[in-house]
């Protein structure tokens, strides 16, 4: 991913305006209350329970598993090792519709739900290239491993749109490519896969939202929201780690924006001491030592109980 600019700006909280989103998905008439619109969708379709069985620990076993196949360039052997070992977990967790596509090889499970669409929930499984003993701890074995616990926890069938896990290959460019030209090759496949359906990729006209889950292991986890990020979406995530916002960030949500679907990054692009993107982002520094178990809870808890509002939050926008 790339950062145009990186300028951070003192955030205005609009959650007051999804209020009335919450309680209608509460069935609770009228508007009122101090509790957060995702936090009362998740009660009223049980999400509630799932988050809280969000198991910090074994998120973080997936992400020790990943860093320890080494690096996973696009087109690599660590990157088939990669594709393997979410294959196997998904599969483990209970999901039959699990699919690799090609040439890039995303992965892609569904969660079936009760109502039409789908919500898809993204990380990318590639490292970048040509950075001798790179594990990529953070980049993104954190994002793959705060979606491989959501295979075990999400409820099935889901209580909404169905859920697409899609997990990106390709999202690195390539040496000294530029990002922009070179990056995103994973996940603008899925998007033109989308259009059609080809590969067992959701339709298009049916992908009602998309949360991308990027560098979220660091110990000191903040997330702002970044400034092509839908805000409906972001105000749905709650927690310590939200707040503020931040410059545009080039990652594996601009395909389905451009596509016209509501989609927001949640990253925090400042990966140790200074400026952004910080001095452990794309260096072998990116190691087990620098990130935390609860950071992967710190997005995965919140972000099963915005799916139950996604759709709510969208049409009150």
């Amino acid at each position: 991913m790339v950062l145009s600019h990186g300028i951070t700006l003192t955030r205005v909280w609009r959650r007051a305006r999804f209020l009335c989103v919450g309680l209608a998905l509460a069935a609770v008439p009228g508007c009122g209350g101090d509790d957060a619109p995702a936090q009362l969708g998740a009660r009223a379709n049980g999400l509630a329970t799932a988050a809280r069985s969000f198991d910090s620990r074994a998120a973080f076993s997936d992400l020790r598993a990943q860093a320890a196949i080494g690096p996973r360039a696009a087109g690599t052997r660590g990157s088939r090792r990669e594709v393997r070992l979410i294959v196997s977990r998904l599969r483990a967790a209970g999901l039959r519709r699990v699919s690799v596509q090609r040439p890039h090889r995303n992965v892609v499970a569904i969660v079936r739900g009760r109502r039409p669409g789908t919500i898809v929930v993204g990380a990318h499984h590639d490292t970048k290239d040509a950075i001798p003993g790179f594990v990529g701890a953070n980049d993104g074995a954190s994002g793959v491993a705060v979606l491989l616990e959501l295979a075990r926890v999400l409820p099935r069938p889901f209580p909404g749109p169905s859920i697409a896990l899609a997990f990106f290959d390709a999202e690195e460019a390539r040496g000294e490519r530029p990002f922009a030209v070179d990056g995103t090759r994973g996940s603008r496949q899925f998007v033109a896969y989308a259009a059609t359906g080809r590969q067992r990729t959701p339709r298009l006209r049916g992908i009602r939202a998309m949360y991308l889950v990027d560098l979220v292991g660091d110990c000191e986890l903040q997330i702002p929201r970044e400034s092509n990020s839908d805000p409906r979406l972001y105000d749905l995530m709650s927690g310590r780690a939200f707040g503020d916002e931040t410059g545009y960030i080039g990652d594996d949500h601009i395909p389905f924006l451009s596509a016209g679907v509501p989609a927001v990054d949640l990253i925090d692009f400042r990966y140790g001491p200074g400026e952004q993107p910080g001095a452990w982002f794309h260096t072998p520094e990116d190691t087990l030592d620098k990130v935390c178990a609860s950071s992967l809870a710190a997005v995965g808890r919140p972000l099963i109980r915005a799916l139950g509002a996604t759709v709510a939050a969208l049409r009150g926008g």
